[in-house]
């Protein structure tokens, strides 16, 4: 298979375009006061009248929750860091 620079080179800064918009996202504030929230409500320990299900399932959610922040602050990170460098090298 031929290596096709032209399509390399457009996939490339659809991926630059790609990356900023990842960049300009907000920090998913929702997302957090929703973390917050569920913290709170385990915190009130009333879950258990409800079903004894419930708290573990509510831990879990956070946690994922928690998971999904720190690879999408990571995700920003790359992508602020990918666009400067790219600005700084020569294209070709």
């Amino acid at each position: 298979m031929a290596f096709d620079v032209k399509k390399v080179q457009s996939l490339s800064e659809q991926s630059i375009v790609d990356l900023k918009t990842i960049e300009k996202l907000g920090d998913l504030e929702h997302l957090s006061q929703l973390s917050d929230e569920l913290k709170r409500v385990l915190a009130d320990g009333n879950l258990e009248e409800i079903s004894p299900m419930l708290p573990p399932y509510i831990t879990e959610i956070r946690k994922n929750i928690g998971f999904l922040l720190g690879n999408y602050k990571s995700i920003r990170t790359h992508s602020a860091q990918a666009t400067t460098k790219k600005a700084l090298t020569p294209s070709y």
